[in-house]
């Protein structure tokens, strides 16, 4: 149940931050991408990202850019993560530092940015959010379930 209430709120938390568009992370190099390109065009025209991994971390790190990899209902669904400062993939994802691509089950690229990732990743293909369980909410937030306690 805890989780639940993690999530909605992790839910209510993209959605206030889903409105920056330009403003986010790596928005030059997204100007250049098309819904509809596919995962490859979409790697060649980022170009390599500034992200580093070491060991089994690897493995989450594509071209320099943060990869996720989701199976819901049935499908595949690939989630990359643009950042103009380098860091670590051990870093969590931010929505300041970070902004995400969400390729489809084509390998072709559905869309990007927040306000995307929440309105078709989360709500309608029901990829996770991103944030840590973890993530306290910011002050002032409370959740609707918490005040009925």
């Amino acid at each position: 149940m805890r989780s639940s209430f993690v999530r909605v709120g992790s839910l209510t938390l993209l959605l206030m931050l889903a409105a920056c568009g330009e403003d986010e992370a790596g928005a030059a190099k997204l100007k250049q991408l098309d819904a509809g390109i596919s995962r490859d065009n979409m790697l060649t025209l980022l170009g390599t990202g500034v992200l580093t991994a070491s060991g089994s971390d690897t493995v989450r790190v594509d071209h320099g850019f943060r990869k996720s990899r989701y199976f819901v209902d049935g499908k595949f669904y690939e989630v990359y993560y643009v950042r103009d400062e380098p860091g670590d993939v051990e870093e969590p994802v931010l929505q300041k530092v970070e902004t995400p691509i969400v390729i489809g089950p084509e390998s072709t690229v559905l869309g990007w940015g927040w306000k995307f990732y929440v309105e078709e990743g989360i709500n309608k293909l029901r990829l996770p959010t991103p944030l840590k369980e973890e993530m306290p909410l910011p002050k002032g937030l409370e959740l609707d379930s918490a005040k009925a306690k």
